[in-house]
This record gives structure tokens, sequence and C-alpha cells, in this order.
């Protein structure tokens, strides 16, 4: 490896587990496994439900799908630490972090889309503008990595892309992106207060909760931009309270807000509420009580319904001191050979 000028390489480099280390990366890593989940329940919620087969609803699933890239990429330097290496070259870095940096750029120019198809309801030409920012910006970190290739870093996920040769073109492009999205959602807001009565509540409705978890994204990068350009050379804090307080706090805001969108758009728009109950609610519920998943959707005539109901009371007359929940078991039991019926009992919710 080439020399490093990071005051922490010579007590980390070659001195196996560290660790305060393994501790900060790896409560970012676990908030990085939360958020990669989370977006996941997001796109299967969007692609299991057909209401919400919309295009600015499949931008967002779009944009929690590739947010899981920028998630996967924070859990990098765990891993890096947790076996003991501590340092990689720079080319190596490159390697492992090009396709998180690739998924947060795409994400990126996704939030920007969301903005503009809120703001004027037309469907942007997502592909096109993703590809080619994304090329271009793929070839932004090659530029900066291949000239300190040997250079022995923690490998970060913007460790490749804030080198010398490219960390102006990665700060401006980053800038107009959000800066952009500021004035979608800037110009969205004053739309629907001068135009109230005009827009559908629906309409309304989804474009706020849009607003929610953009603003989440724009807060995040205002916040730790702060943090790095101006809160750290005021206050000249030296490498061990950057490397173990700032660099953390950063991360798990980054993290956090890349991994919100589920539950922002969960407790923000009804419709989404719905659909994440339609495919987890029961499941989650009879899975816990029961051991067992529940088709849903499943049409039963009438003959059938009564006469679940009727071998239900026959136990419930022989059982007369238990709870319902016990003579449900009993059912259950009853019915070993008749699984439908069960499957009617859990979902008529015989109590």
């Amino acid at each position: 490896m080439a020399p490093s000028v990071d005051p922490l390489y010579d007590l980390y480099m070659n001195k196996g587990f560290v660790p305060i280390e393994i501790i900060t990366t790896g409560i970012v890593a676990m908030i990085c496994c939360v958020g990669i989940g989370l977006n996941s329940s997001l796109v299967y919620v969007t692609i299991k439900t057909k209401s919400l087969h919309l295009p600015c609803i499949i931008l967002v699933a779009l944009y929690a799908f590739f947010d899981s890239f920028l998630l996967f990429g924070n859990c990098v330097k765990f891993g890096i630490f947790v076996f003991g290496i501590n340092y990689i070259t720079l080319r190596a870095c490159f390697y492992i972090q090009f396709v998180p940096i690739i998924g947060s750029t795409i994400a990126s120019t996704l939030q920007l889309c969301i903005g503009i198809d809120r703001l004027i309801g037309v469907i942007f030409p997502i592909w096109y503008k993703a590809k080619g920012k994304s090329i271009l910006n793929g070839f932004n970190i090659y530029i900066g990595s291949s000239a300190h290739w040997e250079k022995p870093v923690m490998c970060i996920l913007g460790e490749p892309s804030q080198q010398p040769e490219n960390q102006y073109f990665s700060n401006n492009s980053a800038l107009v992106i959000y800066c952009g999205e500021f004035l979608c959602y800037t110009l969205i807001l004053l739309v629907m207060r001068h135009r109230k009565s005009s827009i559908p509540e629906n309409v309304k409705k989804l474009t706020i909760s849009m607003s929610v978890l953009m603003s989440i994204g724009m807060i995040c990068y205002i916040l730790n931009t702060l943090f790095a350009r101006v809160i750290t050379p005021l206050l000249n804090l030296d490498a061990f309270t950057i490397e173990y307080f700032v660099l953390p706090i950063c991360f798990a805001l980054q993290s956090m807000a890349y991994g919100s969108s589920a539950p922002v758009l969960y407790f923000c728009n009804a419709k989404y509420r719905s659909a994440f109950r339609t495919q987890f609610g029961a499941f989650i519920n009879w899975k816990k009580e029961y051991g067992i998943p529940i088709k849903r959707n499943i049409i039963y005539s009438d003959s059938e319904k009564f006469e679940l109901m009727r071998k239900y009371y026959k136990i419930k007359q022989r059982n007369p001191k238990n709870n319902g929940k016990s003579n449900l078991k009993i059912l259950n039991m009853y019915c070993r050979k008749m699984p439908k019926l069960f499957r009617i009992a859990t979902l008529l919710n015989i109590r």
C-alpha cells in the first residue's frame, strides 16, 4: 500500500480487531439492515398491490430499491473491521463501492424525478436521465480512484468519489440535485396553497406524503453538510472525535433517512397503510399465533361456512370453560384433515 495521510492508519493497520470501530460501525450497519428490510417491504407491497401501480408510486418503489444500494454501501466499513482487515486499497474499495455509488446516484436522480412528476403530473424519462447521470458519475469516481489506487482507506461509501480529482464534481452534482428537488417541492406547496379547491383530495394526500418523504432526505443532506463543512472546521475537531462521534452520527442519520420510505408512507398515506395491512397484517398475526401462513382472497360458499360454524359451536359446547383461543386450537386439531375449514376459521376470526 502507498503511504497514508490518515492519522488513524498507524494506529489501526495490522492491529486486528478494533472494538470501538466495530461497535460504532455495527450500529450503523444494524440501522442499514433494518432500512434495507423496510425498503424491500415497500417494493414488495407496490408489486403485489394493483392499486399502487401508478407512475409516481412506481418511481417511489424504484427510489426505495436503489436506496438499498446506498445502505449496503454504508455496511462495508463494518465488514472490513469485523474481519480485522481495517484498511484496504482504494482500488479494492472502488470495486466494492461502485455498484452502491451508482445505486445511490440513481436514487438521488429519482428524488428529483418524483418532484417533477408531482409538479407537472407527467412521467419524466427516468431511465434516460438516471442512466446518463450514472454513467457520468461512474466515470467520475473511476478518474478520482485510479489516481490513488494503492491509497489505504477504510472504504466508506463516498471514499471513491471524494478524492481531490473528483470531489468538486461529486459535491456540486449532489448540490444541483438537492437544489432542484427543493425548488420542485417549494413550487408544489405554492401551487397547492393557491389551488386547494381544484386539486383532487387523493392527489393532494399523495403529494403531501411524497413531500414528507423527500424532505427527510434533504434535511439529512443539509445536516451532514453542516457537520462536515461548518461545525467540524469551526470546532477544530481532531481525527479521533471525527471518527468516533461525527462520522457515526452522520452515517446513522443518512441510513435512517434512506431507510424510512416504508414507515413514512405507512403513517402519512392511507392507501399505503391499507396495502401494508393487506399484505402483512394477517400473515404476521396468524403466523405468530398458529405457525401457519394464511391464504387470502379466497371465496367460500355459505355451506362451507355453516359447516365450520356447526363444528366450532359443537366444540364450544363440549368445552364451555375454554376461552375462544383454546377452542380455535381444538378446532385446528379437529380439522387437521380439513385445512380448508381452518382457513375459513381464521378468515372469519372466530373467538
